[in-house]
């Protein structure tokens, strides 16, 4: 099968009782550095069901979208931009599983200069985990993993030596190189396109149910994530006000 670079969902229509089950598993900081490279901080408030049914083809349903990630209380500001977007993913009934930060000193050998660095914790295994679960559980046909980190690898690796009908697609973020170790398990591989981000941000108020009686919230979308648009107009709008 060849394994050239695509660039998302292609074919026609296929009965829906035909379609085979898709499920997208996000490695969150991997895609969230690879976004925020491009300088457009809009598209951050980004809608991963929406990005997957963008990606996959019409011959497939997307019936599961799980999103690895990990708070940082380091920045009271940024933690709350994390927590918004996490409750705005729940609401369209994305899978959060988070992991968390801890520090740990590094150092210049040279000069003997010691630091204290944030490391992310459970992210990768999370991942990891959730496609094995999955996996065992059936339920999906087709994995599309969406990294580009190599430690990946290992799950790609088990995924296809336990499930070899199971199909697996390596999604790599926008601006990103397909690694290396993974594209040569996957059967397929894919790009991220910024069109497929820009046509898969969420709404400006996103809805997200609490667990307590099902109750349910709006969640704003911050305003360092306005789009171009809503900038110029918010800008206009002070400039008026002030006059």
């Amino acid at each position: 099968m060849s394994k050239g670079r695509e660039t998302g969902s292609e074919g026609g229509f296929v009965w829906p009782f035909f379609r085979k089950r898709a499920a997208f598993y996000y490695d969150g900081f991997n895609l969230y550095h690879a976004v925020d490279a491009y300088k457009r901080p809009y598209l951050k408030w980004l809608n991963l069901k929406a990005l997957g049914r963008a990606i996959a083809p019409s011959s497939e349903v997307v019936k599961r979208v799980v999103w690895c990630s990990a708070f940082s209380p380091t920045h009271r500001s940024k933690l709350k931009r994390h927590e918004d977007y996490m409750k705005a993913l729940k609401g369209q009934g994305v899978i959060c599983r988070m992991g968390h930060f801890v520090h740990a000193m590094d150092g210049c050998n040279a000069c003997g200069h010691k630091w204290q660095v944030a490391v992310e914790k459970q992210g990768d295994v999370n991942l990891a985990l959730s496609i094995a679960a999955d996996a065992e559980d059936d339920l999906f046909d087709v994995c599309y993993l969406v990294t580009a980190d190599g430690d990946h690898a290992a799950t790609a690796r088990y995924l296809k030596e336990r499930f070899p009908k199971k199909t697996l697609v390596l999604v790599t973020p926008p601006g990103r190189y397909h690694n290396r170790h993974i594209e040569r398990i996957a059967d397929r591989c894919i790009d991220i396109t910024p069109a497929h981000l820009e046509a898969s941000l969420l709404p400006q108020m996103a809805k997200y149910k609490t667990r307590f009686l099902g109750k349910g919230e709006m969640v704003p979308r911050p305003e360092l994530y306005d789009p171009p648009q809503m900038r110029e107009k918010g800008h206009l709008k002070l400039i008026v006000n002030n006059g």
